[in-house]
């Protein structure tokens, strides 16, 4: 079932500040890490509002980590969500083998991104739904991780990834007003 969100409320004037302050000018397609969670819904509904400012195409993209019984569901999830907004949604499958003593997660993690990377042609940008309640918490892992002074450097707002960028435009949103 699709939740219904409210997103009235939320700046997205605010978001296209962002994306103009971070994606290159002529950015050809915005692809949207769609986890189909309240995050990733709540940036491609607010993507969707914009595109008639965007100047570029909007697709999403979900990766299947196979980790979980309902991971087949959270993919129909993203796909029924895309449908509905006509948003084109690729589902990529994954098949994870973690060997003994590796971190699943990290795995994932990484599998995720290089996944994500493969899609983007030349120019385009990945945008994830990472908020700034998202990078308190990556500092205080890090933090707790003993990381020295460089391994405390926050989630930058955008970075190379594959053919493209990855841009996180929602750092500036709160992760509650995302929510609300």
């Amino acid at each position: 079932m699709i939740k219904q969100i409210n997103i009235m409320e939320l700046d997205s004037d605010q978001l296209l500040r962002s994306l103009q302050r971070l994606a290159p000018a002529g950015t050809p397609r915005y692809v949207v890490a769609f986890s189909g969670g309240c995050d990733s819904l709540v940036l491609l509904h607010l993507l969707y509002r914009l595109q008639p400012q965007l100047g570029a195409g909007l697709s999403a993209v979900h990766v299947e980590h196979g980790l979980q019984d309902e991971s087949a569901l959270w993919a129909e999830h993203c796909r029924a969500c895309c449908e509905a907004l006509e948003i084109p949604c690729e589902v990529i499958g994954l098949a994870l083998r973690p060997r003994a003593g590796e971190s699943v997660e990290a795995l994932a993690r990484q599998a995720r991104y290089q996944a994500l990377a493969g899609v983007l042609r030349p120019g385009d940008a990945l945008l994830t739904a990472h908020h700034r309640d998202d990078q308190a918490e990556t500092l205080l892992l890090q933090l707790f991780r003993g990381a020295g002074v460089g391994g405390l450097a926050a989630m930058p707002a955008r970075a190379p990834l594959g053919d493209g960028y990855h841009l996180r435009p929602l750092l500036d949103y709160d992760g509650a007003a995302l929510r609300d």
